[in-house]
């Protein structure tokens, strides 16, 4: 029997139908899962983040004795800046990087401050109470440093590196890290004791009272139980200064101004007029270069001088002709040392001057420095004949024979400040009194005016005050740094060829 023949319908059918499997089709949103890599990148972005906008987190507000303190972190090296409306702002290196702190001393109650400060008794319950402000300061300080730290690393890293819970999570664990170890470093680096050398910008009548407020008591502050009564004990002495008239600077030592290099501008003249004046100085000492160019009509600057209250001791420089140095030496106050002695309070100053005139460039630069060297071992023998405690010179490369014979040496010249304990003896280098002369003056320039204020105690110098006036804006600071003893002058070689001089 044959089988039927299936139709060609249903063949072609067979053919073009094909078998049909199963196939997973990939889908089209997956659920992404951060690698390991992606988490340790948000980890990062959120420590790096915290770090550069914590200028962001707002800063806090708190009660500390009478007045209400601002507190805040910045990016930075380390520096502690106390801001006090309106006498001015104060800083010091006080800790490791990367934040600097801020305490801005805003509004003060002057009925309480004036109890507070009217008797001892009062003023040690003002510090026992800004301790405890202080301590609170700091722990809400740190909270809001790490709350904000957590929020801006979560932040981050959920717009650089993508979103998700973990990325969040991730982001704001690195904020808070970063927080973290640089609120713990600040906190076990912190020294007060940093302020012994304070930097001070602000309005210079009070500018004497708020670098001695800092510097007050030391050695007193030496038994204080934490950083936290010191630094209070010093907060107390600023707010303090709010409710006080201008006082007279600290009247156990005996403080001189140096000034160098004002080069014929009536500006250098005026600002050692007022910082002579400001900080109550015994004297001014003018290590040369007075004058610039040699020219007669230049000696006129010595009836600006004449106006400044206290003794200029006047050692000439290799730009003062010797007619101009005859005629300055004619004011009432001044006082030409070359050779000679002058003793002012205790401090004994030997003025040598510039053996050379160089202004009209008929010596050369060479030739000038030349003859300085040559002279230098007869400074050295004159300063161990009269034994000095201050030998001014107006180029240090007249002392470079005196290491070791006197304690402190003085000079200008370079236009460049410098400081330097050698042998036995402290070498200060001022810049220019008189941003360097008349140029200045004439034309735009951004040319530091710097001066010095030397303190003595019992003849011997114990510290100095740098300031610098900011070109002709009027802006400057004020730099305390304390001098401890140079180091021993080593045995001098019996046949010394010279040196290039310091």
């Amino acid at each position: 029997m044959r089988t039927p023949r299936k139709s060609a319908a249903a063949a072609r059918s067979r053919i073009r139908t094909p078998r049909l499997r199963s196939v997973v089709m990939p889908d089209s949103h997956p659920k992404r899962v951060p690698t390991r890599r992606r988490l340790l990148a948000a980890i990062l972005v959120g420590l790096v983040a915290s770090l550069a906008l914590v200028w962001l987190i707002p800063d806090a507000h708190h009660g500390m004795g009478p007045a209400t303190v601002g507190s805040g972190a910045r990016i930075g090296l380390g520096t502690t800046r106390i801001v006090i409306p309106p006498l001015g702002t104060i800083s010091a290196d006080t800790h490791a990087p990367f934040f600097d702190l801020d305490l801005v001393i805003g509004e003060v109650d002057p009925e309480p401050l004036a109890e507070a400060v009217s008797s001892p008794g009062s003023r040690a319950q003002l510090v026992g109470q800004i301790e405890d402000d202080l301590r609170a300061v700091a722990i809400g300080t740190a909270l809001r440093l790490l709350l904000g730290g957590v929020i801006i690393g979560a932040i981050a890293a959920e717009l650089i590196t993508g979103r998700g819970i973990r990325i969040l999570a991730a982001g704001a664990a690195g904020g808070a890290v970063a927080m973290a170890v640089t609120v713990g470093v600040t906190a076990a680096t912190f020294n007060v004791t940093a302020f012994e050398e304070p930097k001070f910008s602000g309005a210079l009548e009070r500018a004497p009272q708020v670098i001695a407020a800092v510097d007050e008591s030391l050695s007193a502050l030496d038994g204080l139980r934490s950083r936290f009564e010191s630094l209070a004990a010093r907060l107390s002495q600023l707010i303090s200064l709010v409710a006080e008239p201008v006082l007279a600077p600290q009247e156990d030592s005996v403080a001189i101004l140096h000034v160098s290099d004002i080069h014929s501008n009536p500006i250098g003249i005026e600002i050692t007029r007022t910082l002579a004046e400001r900080f109550d100085v015994s004297a001014v000492l003018d290590t040369g270069d007075l004058t610039s160019f040699g020219a007669p009509i230049e000696a006129r600057i010595g009836t600006l001088i004449d106006r400044i209250g206290v003794p200029y001791l006047y050692v000439p420089g290799n730009h003062d002709s010797l007619a101009n140095r005859a005629e300055i030496a004619r004011v009432d106050n001044v006082q030409l040392l070359d050779g000679s002695l002058a003793t002012i309070d205790g401090v004994r100053i030997l003025g040598i001057a510039d053996p050379t005139f160089t202004a009209t460039n008929e010596v050369s630069t060479g030739e000038a420095n030349e003859e300085k060297l040559a002279a230098a071992p007869e400074v050295a023998e004159l300063v161990a004949r009269i034994d000095p405690g201050v030998l001014a010179v107006h180029d240090a490369r007249q002392a470079s024979e005196t290491l070791g014979l006197v304690p402190l040496i003085l000079a200008g010249h370079t236009h460049e400040r410098s400081f330097l304990q050698e042998a036995g003896s402290t070498i200060m280098v001022l810049g220019s009194t008189g941003a360097t002369g008349l140029g200045s003056f004439l034309v735009e320039s951004n040319l530091d005016y710097e001066a010095e204020i030397i303190y003595f105690q019992n003849g011997d110098v114990i510290s100095y005050d740098y300031i610098s006036f900011d070109g002709l804006g009027g802006d400057f600071t004020i730099e305390r740094h304390r001098i401890d003893p140079p180091p021993a002058a080593e045995p001098r070689p019996t046949n010394s060829s010279g040196g290039e001089g310091i």
